[in-house]
């Protein structure tokens, strides 16, 4: 019962920027927390984007750097 808002990016008006658009839609509503999980850049930015807002994130990636 937890609401969900789909973002779509819009590849046609933001080409090669749309999934980095959609991460600034995404973060524009302040939601209470960002989930992610390994991918691309795209989920870095995404995640970057939101700690600087001071939005939790509940990292899943990878840690980097070893044991």
């Amino acid at each position: 019962k937890v609401p969900q808002v789909g973002f779509a990016p819009d590849w046609t008006k933001h080409a090669k920027a749309a999934p980095f658009k959609r991460n600034d839609a995404m973060l524009d509503i302040m939601p209470i927390g960002v989930i992610v999980f390994p991918g691309t850049g795209i989920q870095d930015n995404l995640a970057d984007k939101a700690k600087r807002f001071g939005i939790p994130v509940f990292d899943f990636r990878a840690k980097r750097g070893g044991a």
